[in-house]
């Protein structure tokens, strides 16, 4: 029974949620639906031939770029970005932990919207119990079994106690990572330098971000 190409497009649910879903094959026209998997199948035969499989995470990407920046014009992407070297012994450093997985306090403050450009600023001392989440753009169930996944804070104390950093910032700071459209300069040039001035203004080293 020949594979019919609608059905060799669809994800299966336990892989949805996936990086490789950004890929939608099945949203594509037949023909380039056809040159997708063409490359792919030529791309993975070479890797199996010389073990070299970065070429597939190669050929992937640049699908991946070139469908998210049809859906989205107004992508942004950068040929270079900035390097500050780190100069102080991390033993001596102060932390601050960003996530982009849509952590915000419960009760004590509003969600996310989809969309949302916003952060929550969220006291390094609160308790991970008191921590939720939302975000509809990623699979949760593990981050909502143990958020540290995401928001790694716990981990950061741990290392606080045993003096490999410093210290820990007073405050963490939570967005909500899928930002589209004319929310992306607002993130860019409004919220996110918001954030930078406050990590400045307490002293901060390094940013650890939990990202999704």
């Amino acid at each position: 029974m020949p594979i019919e190409l609608r059905d060799l497009a669809q994800l299966p649910p336990s892989i949805e949620n996936m990086a490789f879903s950004k890929i939608r094959v099945e949203r594509l026209p037949e023909e380039e639906a056809t040159r997708f998997f063409r490359g792919l199948y030529e791309a993975a035969l070479l890797s199996h031939d010389d073990g070299d499989w970065s070429r597939v995470d190669a050929y992937l990407g640049e699908w991946e770029r070139d469908l998210v920046s049809r859906v989205n014009p107004n992508a942004i992407s950068f040929d270079s970005s900035p390097w500050t070297a780190f100069q102080k012994p991390l033993s001596e450093a102060r932390i601050a932990l960003v996530t982009t997985g849509g952590s915000y306090v419960r009760d004590a403050q509003e969600p996310y919207m989809d969309d949302d450009p916003s952060y929550r600023v969220i006291p390094s001392t609160t308790p991970t119990s008191d921590l939720a989440i939302f975000h509809e753009h990623y699979d949760k169930s593990n981050a909502e079994k143990d958020v540290n996944v995401i928001f790694p804070i716990e981990r950061l104390r741990e290392m606080e106690g045993e003096q490999q950093i410093g210290s820990i910032a007073a405050n963490s700071f939570g967005f909500m990572g899928y930002i589209i459209g004319d929310n992306i300069p607002r993130l860019m040039e409004e919220t996110a330098p918001e954030v930078a001035r406050m990590l400045l203004e307490e002293d901060v080293d390094a940013a650890l971000i939990g990202t999704t």
